[in-house]
């Protein structure tokens, strides 16, 4: 064989190696892993937001929500948010209803229900409820979430709330 050849064999067996930082899940592990982590979002049912967070996400946990400056958040800032739906959607419930994963990557397709208990962000309370799509990618470090990437369909939930 020629150089060429065999050059291009061992490039193709070696694009087919997982990196050595890259973990490969099942869906059982990944399934575990994210388990408490939506939990805190089944606000009637759930724990202690400061331990389970501690717990299941890394002390460098970053959340994004998007790409300008401050649309990534920290850990602590995690528990304050994920706190205060408590107070401000004290039904709020998290329904996972697809999970894909790639190697270290978790992909979740969710419902989110509740009915706020006030004004949701600039929406008057009505007493409605609302129903939304939510898609997160968490990525799994060491058995621990490292980084959020999500995305929720507010814009639909407050037309609902909205709706007359």
């Amino acid at each position: 064989m020629s150089k060429h050849v065999l050059l291009a064999f061992a490039t193709l067996l070696l694009a087919n190696v997982p990196s050595a930082s890259a973990q490969n899940l099942t869906e059982a592990q990944a399934r575990a892993i994210i388990a408490p982590w939506y939990s805190l979002f089944n606000v009637a049912t759930r724990g202690d937001v400061k331990s389970i967070q501690e717990q299941v996400l890394t002390s460098d946990y970053e959340s994004c929500s998007g790409y300008l400056p401050g649309e990534c958040w920290g850990r602590d800032t995690s528990i304050k948010v994920v706190g205060n739906f408590a107070n401000s959607i004290p039904d709020m419930k998290f329904d996972i209803k697809e999970v894909l994963v790639a190697g270290d990557r978790v992909i979740i397709r969710g419902e989110v229900t509740g009915t706020p208990a006030g004004e949701l962000f600039g929406v008057p309370h009505t007493g409605k409820s609302f129903r939304m799509m939510a898609i997160d990618i968490q990525t799994i470090k060491d058995g621990k979430i490292v980084k959020t990437y999500h995305m929720e369909n507010w814009l639909s939930a407050l037309g609902q709330l909205r709706a007359k």
